[in-house]
């Protein structure tokens, strides 16, 4: 007899889905991606950095004055039960150019 998945293994709470990556090239803030292009709100990220520090921005222009999130090369951040529409933006915290590697799911 096969295994049968329970109710809870097909639950799919978030209708929409998008992965995202990006290489900064530069010292200025990038834009990795506007929500609202994709969905009408983002619920739930999950992203990993590489290369080098980021600090990431949900719903802004990420800075180095302590309102970004700072995300350290080799870890990553997820985050479940938010809303947002914005802007996801990045800006390296160093001289060296780093990568984000993410997706957001939302409505």
């Amino acid at each position: 007899m096969p295994a049968l998945r329970s109710s809870i293994e097909l639950l799919q709470p978030y209708e929409k889905f998008k992965t995202f990556t990006l290489t900064t090239s530069g010292s200025t803030a990038s834009t990795i991606l506007t929500v609202s292009d994709y969905m009408i709100e983002a619920n739930k990220i999950t992203i990993i950095v590489d290369r080098d520090d980021l600090y990431v921005n949900l719903d802004g222009d990420a800075t180095t004055d302590g309102t970004s999130m700072l995300v350290p090369a080799g870890t990553g951040y997820t985050e479940d039960g938010i809303s947002f529409r914005g802007d996801i933006s990045v800006i390296r915290a160093n001289s060296s150019n780093g990568r984000i590697i993410g997706a957001i799911w939302g409505r």
